[in-house]
């Protein structure tokens, strides 16, 4: 599977050695067309994203539309490719390539206001996937189709007699091209979103893809064009090319079907940053390019190599799924100190892992080309058709691993169902390659091994002592579980084994959440809360009886059920209430496409480290949230201190006072550990009517839960908690969609226990927090 298309090479009429100049040079060119490639990808399922919502239906179309493309484009360069001379044809596709990709951009932004709202949000989920879908791959069709065609052209370019015996230069190249991916994808998720932009990493690989266009151009082609063999006609052939475009296609579906299992499987346990999720896949392109080099030194039986590959690929898989659950005992990984030695340590665990399996899969494709080469079939359109159809199934298997099987079956025996699928395929292509012992052997073994590798992961569930999970979903965004204390019956509803989203221990905390924003409002008629989690802090606006009607935002449909389902009894059924609205959808899409004002908009403790939660702290979201406040209304966002260090915590307050006339900063828990704060935005200063908040506290106290809150004592009390005003302090370090500085300076400050809990809150609290004015709040008498 070709996860990022595309370079060439050099002229010369001929290329007769593998690593002859002309070689050299197309190496070269792949390698960066590859690494174009992958920041591509990166770039524009951030901005597509935006326009969608960053979801897992989201990341879907992105996936699909990018592979669609790809795989028209290897069809018409598989057909192209003998008709027209390569390196030229590869040139022109680099080219377009990146013509059209400097246009994404601003295509993107005109699709809002073109397309009717009823498409891009019609009620029907399937309606809704099926037009975004259809949109996305027709933004992105003209690059994803370009970017395609050019692993054909050099295909053909590196045949040197055209007539199919290049596959070892092709399976070079190929490797090449993937190498050039994963210094891509560690570039664009590393350094280049944070300093060069979301847009400007697009632009920066534009211009890669054109340097390598243009430098094509400029070498000599001397390729003949025309008067290449026809391709075996008879039924045997045609039955041949059929079996090994399902071979392929069973390749592709598997491989990227390992990939999301992988990726969910380190979520388990990992920061679940965008460091780590780059490093999952910057090791799986690595282990491709690794299958792929093996082939290009290989010199048998291409059927063969492809059987073993399937074979032993599966066998890998079964042995180091129950490893990882072995050697991580599925608990939050944390090897070393600092933010280097995490990524270090990290790094071997999923190299350990990771690269065995995939160095063996990723071999298959580039074996089914050296068995098109044996029947005589040019380079150009061997790889371009096996690689669009391992292409297209690789898509399949990607949305099916996410969507259908790990839901369906959970993830540890989605894992043995792959293995099993490869086990079969490299029984059959041994058995036809003659090697009738291995097969015999392997059926016992792979029988054996693969339930006791699903069995051994499953058994480690990762509970702490005393507790016990009540229910498991597993849906696109991985695991969300909820877990009883067996001493105290206290619920908590967490996401991919420790990540909490809630507790009905901590229900005083989240009503706190609710209530403070609602109390600076004076009639809060409308409210909308970003995020439900246990639907505590959603059901604080029940005890307001201002409120008349409540919309509440949740991602993770999931998390809505598990609330419903164990959480009735504490958010006093809040997601059934007839004033409340449930709305399953990204928060910051949400807000980019209704037209409804609200008094009050709550945002959630967002965990800002985790990948592309950044998007939910920026000035461009601060600017939606206000321009649906209806006049006088609040907006609230909740910040955990003990998430957050200096940089980042100024960065947010910053990013919102730049957009808000007024900012104000109130604490809702003042812990040496657990402090949090809630940015308070308005278009004017807040008054604050001590006499008519004195009998709004005292209807709120009257629940048993809320007695002893601090916060709804007196209005002195309430007023204790008012932090002051933030200003703009560092006005070239916001937070936007373009530079998402929080979500990748978040991770690091987490692990180098940089956050600001004990000395670092005591010190930033006595240079900056104690100092901040408070003429912002009018209070009257």
């Amino acid at each position: 599977m070709t996860l990022s298309p595309g370079a060439e090479r050099s002229a010369s009429p001929t290329l007769d050695a593998p690593c002859s100049a002309p070689s050299r040079v197309a190496y070269g060119l792949f390698f960066l067309s590859g690494a174009a490639g992958l920041i591509y990808e990166v770039s524009w399922s951030r901005q597509i994203g935006l326009l969608f919502g960053h979801s897992g239906h989201t990341a879907a179309v992105v996936l699909g539309s990018y592979f669609a493309g790809m795989a028209i484009g290897y069809l018409i360069a598989a057909r192209l490719s003998t008709r027209m001379r390569p390196l030229r044809g590869y040139a022109i596709a680099e080219i377009l390539a990146a013509s059209w990709a400097a246009l994404v951009p601003s295509l993107l932004d005109l699709l809002p206001g073109a397309i009717p709202a009823a498409i891009l949000d019609h009620p029907s989920l399937a309606v809704r996937t099926v037009s975004r879908a259809a949109i996305g791959f027709l933004a992105l069709l003209p690059a994803s189709v370009a970017i395609g065609a050019t692993l054909p052209f050099m295909a053909q370019y590196l045949d040197p007699d055209r007539k199919g015996s290049a596959s070892g230069r092709v399976a070079t190249a190929y490797a090449m091209n993937t190498l050039g991916a994963l210094v891509g994808v560690v570039a664009a998720t590393g350094v280049m979103l944070l300093v060069v932009g979301v847009r400007g990493s697009g632009y920066a690989a534009a211009g890669i893809a054109a340097f390598c266009g243009i430098v094509a151009l400029m070498l000599p082609d001397r390729a003949p064009v025309g008067g290449f063999p026809d391709e075996p006609a008879g039924p045997a052939d045609r039955g041949e090319r059929l079996l090994w475009l399902a071979v392929v296609a069973i390749a592709g579906f598997g491989t990227l079907a390992v990939e999301v299992l992988f990726t969910r499987m380190f979520a388990l346990v990992f920061q679940n940053s965008t460091y780590t999720f780059g490093l999952v896949v910057a090791f799986f392109l690595l282990g491709l390019a690794l299958g792929s080099a093996w082939v290009a030194r290989s010199r048998g039986n291409p059927g063969r190599v492809a059987g073993w590959a399937a074979l032993l690929g599966s066998a890998a898989e079964a042995v180091c799924v129950p490893f990882f659950s072995w050697i991580t005992g599925l608990g939050y990984f944390g090897l070393g100190q600092g933010f280097g030695m995490y990524m270090a340590g990290a790094s071997l665990l999923v190299a350990a892992v990771v690269l065995p399996p995939v160095a063996l899969l990723g071999a298959i494709l580039p074996a089914s080309w050296g068995e098109a080469e044996r029947r005589g079939v040019a380079s150009g359109r061997a790889v371009g058709r096996l690689t669009a159809a391992n292409t297209l199934a690789a898509a399949s298997g990607s949305l099916a691993a996410s969507f259908v099987i790990a839901p369906a079956v959970g993830l540890w025996t989605a894992f043995g169902l792959i293995a099993g699928m490869f086990a079969v395929l490299g029984v059959i292509l041994l058995w036809r390659a003659g090697d009738r012992f291995a097969p015999i052997l392997a059926v016992p073994v792979l029988g054996t091994l693969i339930p006791l590798a699903i069995v051994g992961a499953r058994d480690r569930q990762a509970t702490a002592p005393g507790s016990e999970i009540l229910r498991r979903w597993e849906g696109p965004y991985g695991r969300v579980d909820v877990v009883r204390e067996r001493a105290s019956n206290q619920l908590t509803i967490r996401q991919n084994l420790h990540y909490g989203l809630g507790s009905s221990r901590a229900a005083a905390r989240e009503l706190v959440q609710g209530h403070l924003p609602l109390l600076l409002h004076p009639d809060p008629k409308d409210v909308l809360f970003l995020g439900v989690g246990t639907g505590l802090t959603a059901a604080s606006s029940l005890d307001h009886p201002e409120v008349r009607s409540v919309t509440a935002v949740e991602l993770n449909a999931d998390v809505v059920a598990a609330s419903r389902a164990f959480f009735r009894e504490a958010n006093r059924g809040v997601l059934d209430d007839p004033r409340v609205t449930v709305v399953v959808d990204d928060a910051r899409h949400f807000l980019t496409r209704t037209d409804r004002k609200f008094d009050a908009i709550i945002s959630d403790l967002f965990v800002p480290w985790e990948s592309q939660t950044g998007y939910l702290y920026t000035v461009e979201h601060y600017k939606e949230a206000l321009a649906h406040l209806k006049p006088g209304g609040v907006f609230c966002q909740w910040l955990a201190m003990y998430q957050v260090g200096e940089r980042e915590f100024e960065s947010i307050a910053d990013s919102l006072a730049s957009v808000f006339p007024v900012t104000s900063l109130w604490w809702g828990q003042v812990d040496p550990e657990l402090s949090f704060v809630a940015l308070i935005g308005t278009r004017e200063p807040i008054d604050l009517d001590l006499r008519k908040l004195e009998p709004r506290l005292d209807h709120l106290r009257r629940r048993p839960e809320e007695q002893d809150s601090y916060l709804l004592r007196s209005p002195s009390t309430f007023l204790i908690h008012h932090g002051g005003r933030w200003t703009v302090r560092n006005p070239d370090r916001l937070n936007t969609d373009e530079h998402p500085r929080v979500e990748f300076l978040a991770p690091l400050t987490h692990r180098d226990g940089d956050v600001l809990v004990q000395s670092k809150l005591r010190s930033f609290n006595t240079r900056v927090l104690s100092t901040l004015t408070k003429d912002e709040v009018r209070v009257q008498p």
